[in-house]
């Protein structure tokens, strides 16, 4: 998942990266300061998991990325869907210039590339919105006690859960819209990066934080270029493969020259983790 960036006009794909870190750090810390200041202070308390440590949070990110490319890319594996000749078959799109230094230069671009997307959409955009909503709340229905006593906890936690679910939708919608221009789009393919947008923030929002969401973005966008697969319509990074697929047939399998965020497969796989997300953290709530 990465931003409709004119990344083939660079003569390396980190310069942007690193570019961009500059403008979205800042912005990233207020969202952050936000949060733990002010949003986390009431309603979050009612999830424990909030209080994950950072490597935890790291763990759940990177295991969740490595199994759902796990379901993504093997179904249309299994069905010859890469091999030439497959119904529909398209090749690959070139790229004249991506991230420099081999594997190595890959995974620090991939790394920045995630950390800036995460910082943009999910620790200030996010949070944001769920300021704007819970300021809402607070002028329709009044505030919530000072302290998340056990009286309070049930009002503290249904207060969260429907901030971060507003929130959420809108910081998906603009990850998908500012992936618009990405080549090879589909409306598929945006639909799916609205998903794959709402899994992320939902991870950041319920207790995965900055370090979850980043590692599940750093490893999906990555695991993908290291299979020699598009990455959000784009061949970024040096593929990590003895012999990657040149193309992909079945579109609907494989997602075609997108890649497999473009694919029916991976909009079933992103809805069922998001509904999993968002049961676990409805269930873990007070009184359910």
């Amino acid at each position: 998942m990465t931003l409709a960036s004119p990344v083939p006009l660079l003569p390396d794909a980190s310069v942007l990266a690193a570019r961009d870190l500059l403008y979205a750090l800042p912005l990233g810390l207020v969202g952050l300061a936000l949060l733990r200041l002010e949003l986390l202070r009431g309603p979050g308390r009612a999830v424990g998991d909030t209080a994950r440590p950072w490597w935890r949070q790291a763990a759940l990110g990177a295991a969740a990325a490595l199994g759902l490319l796990a379901v993504t890319v093997l179904p249309p594996f299994a069905a010859g869907a890469f091999r030439p000749g497959a119904p529909g078959f398209s090749a690959y799109p070139a790229s004249p210039s991506g991230p420099a230094g081999g594997a190595a230069g890959s995974l620090a671009f991939f790394a920045v590339q995630s950390l800036v997307e995460e910082l943009l959409f999910r620790a200030f955009l996010l949070t944001l919105a769920a300021a704007i909503v819970l300021g809402a709340a607070r002028l329709l229905f009044g505030a919530l006690p000072p302290r998340a006593d056990a009286a309070g906890l049930p009002r503290f936690g249904r207060r969260w859960l429907a901030a971060g679910a507003l929130a959420n939708a809108v910081q998906a919608v603009l990850f998908a819209w500012l992936h618009a221009g990405n080549p090879h789009v589909t409306p598929l393919a945006l639909l799916n990066i609205g998903l794959a947008g709402a899994v992320i923030g939902w991870l950041f929002w319920s207790g995965g934080g900055l370090a979850g969401a980043w590692t599940f973005h750093g490893v999906w966008n990555a695991g993908l270029a290291a299979l020699g697969l598009p990455v959000s319509g784009m061949m970024l990074g040096a593929p990590l493969v003895a012999a990657p697929p040149a193309g992909a047939g079945r579109p609907l399998l494989s997602g075609g020259p997108f890649g497999p965020e473009g694919s029916a497969v991976a909009t079933v796989a992103f809805v069922a983790l998001l509904l999993a997300l968002v049961s676990r953290s409805a269930r873990r709530l007070p009184n359910g």
